[in-house]
C-alpha cells in the first residue's frame, strides 16, 4: 500500500466519493475537489491510500493556530469499508504524523466522538493520542448516517509529536451501567489519578433514546472531570463494556 500527497484532479475525485461512501452523507456535503486542491497547495495536506490501483482511504489536515502556538489539525482521515480492521487507518494516521513532524509540527490535533468506543480505542490505545477539551454540539445537526439523531459532541484529540500519555491498568470505576443498556445516572467524586467510566461497547444507533441518554450522561461526566483536571489517555475493551480511562493531568504525561 502507498500512501503520499494527491497527484492529480481525478485523485482528488476519488477523495471527494470516499467521504461519500464511509460516512453515508446524505444530507451532508463532503469537503469537494475545489477545496481539497486548494487546502493541499496551500500549507494543508491530503494524503491517498492507493493499493496498486484502488483508492482505499485517505485523511485531510491544514494548519491550525491558538494565539503563536501552531499545530496540524486533521479534519477528516477515513478507509472505505471493505479495508476496515486491516491496519489501514493506523498506518495513514502515523503517515501524516510524520509528514507532519517533516513540516515542522509537533502536535497534531483532531476530534472524535467518545461514545463511539472504536474510535476511542483506536484515537487513545492505538494512536497514543490525549484526549481533552470537550465541545458540545460541534457541529451542529449532522445527516449522515454515522451521526443522525443525536447531537454532535466531540472531543479533540491531541497527538503530541515527542509525548506518550502513560496510562494504568489500575484505575478507579468511577461511573456503572446500572442495568442492560441503562447509563449510570450519577458518578463518584473523582479523588485517585486514573479513573474510568463503564460504557457499553457499541451503543445501538437504532435505539435514538438510549443514544441520547448515554449523549447527556457522558457529557456530564467529561466535563466535570475536565473541570477537575483529567485527561483521557486509554481505553480498556471487556466486551460487552468498555473503560474509557482518564489520568490527572500531571500523570498523564502532559
Amino acid at each position: 500500500m502507498e500512501i503520499r500527497r494527491v497527484r492529480s484532479i481525478e485523485e482528488y475525485k476519488r477523495v471527494e466519493n470516499m467521504q461519500k461512501e464511509i460516512w453515508g452523507m446524505e444530507g451532508e456535503y463532503p469537503v469537494p475537489v475545489t477545496i481539497l486542491v486548494a487546502i493541499n497547495n496551500n500549507g494543508g495536506l491530503v494524503e491517498i491510500a492507493m493499493e496498486g490501483e484502488r483508492a482505499v482511504g485517505f485523511s485531510l489536515a491544514f494548519p491550525g493556530k491558538k494565539g503563536d502556538y501552531e499545530y496540524l489539525y486533521s479534519h477528516m482521515a477515513g478507509v472505505i469499508e471493505e479495508y476496515r480492521n486491516s491496519n489501514v487507518g493506523y498506518e495513514i494516521k502515523m503517515h501524516q504524523f510524520k509528514v507532519a513532524k517533516e513540516l515542522g509540527y509537533n502536535e497534531v490535533r483532531w476530534t472524535f466522538d467518545p461514545l463511539k468506543v472504536r474510535n476511542s480505542y483506536f484515537n487513545t490505545h492505538k494512536l497514543k493520542a490525549f484526549a481533552f477539551d470537550y465541545k458540545i454540539n460541534y457541529y451542529g445537526h449532522m445527516d449522515s448516517r454515522e451521526n443522525r439523531g443525536v447531537e454532535s459532541d466531540r472531543i479533540e484529540a491531541h497527538k503530541f509529536l515527542d509525548r506518550t500519555p502513560v496510562s494504568n491498568s489500575q484505575f478507579t470505576i468511577l461511573g456503572r451501567i446500572k442495568e442492560g443498556r441503562i447509563p449510570f445516572d450519577e458518578f463518584l467524586e473523582p479523588v485517585d489519578d486514573f479513573i474510568a467510566l463503564e460504557v457499553l461497547e457499541e451503543i445501538p444507533r437504532s435505539d435514538i433514546e438510549i443514544l441520547r441518554r448515554w449523549r447527556e450522561r457522558t457529557r456530564e461526566a467529561f466535563l466535570k472531570l475536565e473541570e477537575k483536571g483529567y485527561v483521557m489517555v486509554d481505553v480498556k475493551r471487556e466486551s460487552p463494556y468498555a473503560y474509557l480511562i482518564f489520568a490527572k493531568r500531571e500523570k498523564s504525561g502532559l
